[in-house]
């Protein structure tokens, strides 16, 4: 579960911290400023750990003042932000830039949550050895783990997606003790920061201490 940690931590660092002095009155380039001070440590150890806050605000900006799809978008921005390199330093930065977006434009995603939900999944997967899982199975997932979200616990929504993507009945418990692999681990984390990053944001900060818990006891 460490690897999905990487947007938790940026979602829960966007909550506090220093933030950035605006040095503009556009209230866009403010907030990406600050949002860029505060994600800016998701990005520590890997090949963009030396990107500025400004380097990195002004991405969000050109992403901010783009059109067409977002998660293409992103696709591009990372492609073009320094040599190519581990496909795992590309997904965090795809998942710093696609939460910045979410943070400092929502109106840029609202047309392609679910697409960008679904790429979410896609990189966290591929950069941290998940297991594999259908595109439109794993959207089902996400979907049944915000319906677990609003009667009961992260916890509750793990087993959902266990059970819905791997066919694994199991109890929390059972989950965190090897009931599920750790490549579907991975996934399955995966599933779950990504529902309450873009499908259902009120649970966000209760998923965020759950899997910030998860990786302090790993």
């Amino acid at each position: 579960m460490k690897r999905v940690a990487a947007l938790v931590m940026v979602l829960a660092a966007c909550g506090g911290g220093t933030a950035a002095t605006p040095t503009t009155a556009d209230p866009r380039r403010a907030a990406a400023e600050e949002f860029a001070v505060s994600a800016g440590r998701a990005l520590e150890g890997t090949r963009f750990a030396g990107m500025t806050p400004q380097v990195l605000a002004a991405l969000l900006e050109d992403l901010c003042a783009g059109s067409g799809l977002v998660v293409a978008a992103i696709d591009a921005a990372v492609a073009g932000a320094a040599p190519p390199g581990s496909a795992e330093d590309d997904a965090i930065l795809a998942e710093v830039l696609t939460a910045g977006v979410v943070a400092v434009c929502p109106e840029r995603v609202a047309a392609d949550l679910t697409a960008a939900f679904v790429a979410s999944v896609r990189v966290t997967v591929t950069g941290g050895a998940g297991a594999p899982v259908d595109d439109g199975a794993a959207l089902s997932a996400g979907l049944s783990a915000c319906a677990s979200l609003d009667a009961g616990s992260p916890g509750d929504a793990l087993v959902t997606i266990a059970a819905a993507l791997f066919g694994v009945e199991a109890t929390e418990a059972e989950l965190l003790a090897g009931a599920i692999d750790p490549s579907q681990g991975v996934t399955a984390g995966a599933v779950l920061a990504s529902a309450v990053t873009y499908l259902c944001p009120e649970h966000a900060d209760r998923v965020g201490a759950f899997i910030g818990q998860l990786g302090s006891d790993a």
